[in-house]
Parts: C-alpha cells; sequence; structure tokens
C-alpha cells in the first residue's frame, strides 16, 4: 500500500512530470524507468549507441501509460551533455544513472581512463543538474537522484578511477543538496550494493557471477543476489513529495552489506 501511495503522490495525479533517466538502456537504470513510468509521466531514456534497446524500456514505459522517448549523447563529450540537456527540456525528476566502470588498479591507470571515468560519473551529473535545476528551481519543485556505488564504503573491488569517481558523486550529490534546498529541490544519492546486471556479469569475465560475489553475498545481513528491481522503491520514495524534507542524503540499498 505503501509504494501504491508513493507512486501516485510525486506531485497528484494531475500535475505531469518529466522524468530523464541516464544510462536508461538495461539494468539499473532500465528497471528505475520502468518504476517510475505511469500516467502522467514522460520517460527521457538517455543512451549511447543502443536505440533498440532504450526503445524497448520506452515500450515497456508506454504499457504502463507513460510518454517515453529516447535520446542519445556522449556523456564523455560536455558540448553533447549540453545538448541532451537542452533536448530533454523542462525535466523535474533527473536520476543521474549512466556510469563508466574501470577495474584498472592503479599502477597501470592511465590518465585517459580516470579522466574518461570522471567526465561521465561525475562530470555529466553536475553539467545536467546545473543545466535543469533552474528550472525545476523556478517551478518550486525538483528531484535529483545520482546513483553512487557502495565501492566507496568498501573501497573496491572496483579501480581507483570508479571508487573516487562515485566519492565525488556523493560530494556533488551534498553540495547541490545545500545550495539548492531552499527552491524545493532535494538531491540525494542511491548507493546500490551488489546488483547482478548485465554490465556485472560481463565485467566478471565468464565467471559465474554467484562465485564473483561469494564473498559480497555472504557478508551481506539479506544473502540473497540482488537484482535492478531491488532499487526502484526507494527511486521512488526519494522523488515523491513525501520526502520533501529529504536531501543530501545516501541511502544504501545492498542487503545490510554496510550500514551507516
Amino acid at each position: 500500500m505503501l509504494l501504491s501511495t508513493l507512486s501516485g503522490k510525486w506531485g497528484g495525479p494531475a500535475v505531469h512530470r518529466r522524468i530523464l533517466v541516464t544510462g536508461a538502456r538495461r539494468g539499473i537504470g532500465a528497471a528505475i524507468a520502468v518504476g517510475l513510468a505511469g500516467p502522467s509521466r514522460t520517460l527521457l531514456l538517455h543512451h549511447l549507441a543502443a536505440a533498440d534497446e532504450a526503445e524497448r524500456v520506452a515500450r515497456e514505459c508506454r504499457d504502463r501509460g507513460a510518454l517515453a522517448e529516447t535520446l542519445e549523447a556522449d556523456l564523455t563529450d560536455p558540448a553533447s551533455v549540453r545538448e541532451l540537456a537542452e533536448r530533454a527540456g523542462a525535466v523535474d525528476i533527473l536520476v543521474n544513472n549512466a556510469a563508466r566502470p574501470s577495474n584498472v588498479d592503479i599502477g597501470r591507470l592511465p590518465l585517459a581512463d580516470w579522466e574518461a571515468t570522471f567526465a561521465v560519473n561525475v562530470t555529466a551529473p553536475m553539467l545536467l543538474a546545473q543545466a535543469l535545476s533552474a528550472g525545476m528551481a523556478m517551478r518550486g519543485w525538483g528531484r535529483i537522484v545520482n546513483v553512487a556505488s557502495v565501492t566507496v564504503r568498501l573501497g573496491g573491488p572496483s579501480g581507483p578511477a570508479y571508487v573516487s569517481s562515485k566519492a565525488a558523486l556523493i560530494g556533488l550529490t551534498r553540495s547541490l543538496a545545500g545550495a539548492l534546498g531552499p527552491s524545493g529541490v532535494t538531491v540525494n544519492a542511491l548507493s546500490p550494493g551488489a546488483i547482478l546486471t548485465d554490465g556485472e556479469r560481463e565485467l566478471a569475465g565468464g565467471q559465474d557471477p554467484a562465485e564473483a560475489h561469494a564473498g559480497i553475498l555472504a557478508a551481506q545481513a539479506i544473502p540473497r543476489h540482488l537484482v535492478p528491481a531491488d532499487l526502484v522503491a526507494a527511486v521512488r520514495f526519494m522523488v515523491s513529495d513525501g520526502a520533501s524534507a529529504l536531501t543530501g542524503q545516501v541511502l544504501e540499498v545492498g542487503g545490510g552489506l554496510v550500514y551507516r
């Protein structure tokens, strides 16, 4: 009952909300996009060179009564990020989910890898928030959710570029929360634990994810593989009217892997 109440009250059923989700073609981004879809919602689904996958997600959003369109952009390119913001138009809810993985250890880490990881994971969210939050503030309502990572708390297993970028994203979240709070805009971070996605399977390099994550699963209070759908309710809450006093926070959704 709580979920249905929250999902129907992001400003009331008569208020149309435009929602931009980056990295929405599959995995966590797709689950969040579909989970936020419904009547009086427009889903703007960002992708890079994966139009067919993004369109499948758009169809699922439309099946739930939402309007949906796909937007392609290279988030490593600031000009492309700014163009994405322009094409998105007036956005009420921004979910910065897109991320560039990096598992290169410090002894071999090229500067180019470090810079590309920060471009996608930190600079693009900053530029989108910069471009879109002005309209939110003018309208007196807005929600920004930045998808961070439990690796910030654990120090890995990802490489230093990824872990550092997600730590910087949390810092950006807190700074934006302070700056935008007086205007009715909240900014929070979602910190997923070990979520089983296609990307995680690819990073495992053919290794069985159950083996790759055995240590993590054993450390969780809830000893099962988490899936993208496990994150949806948390995001629904963070973007609801009922969460108007929640800002600058990092919400860990990792089955009890870490505690704050």
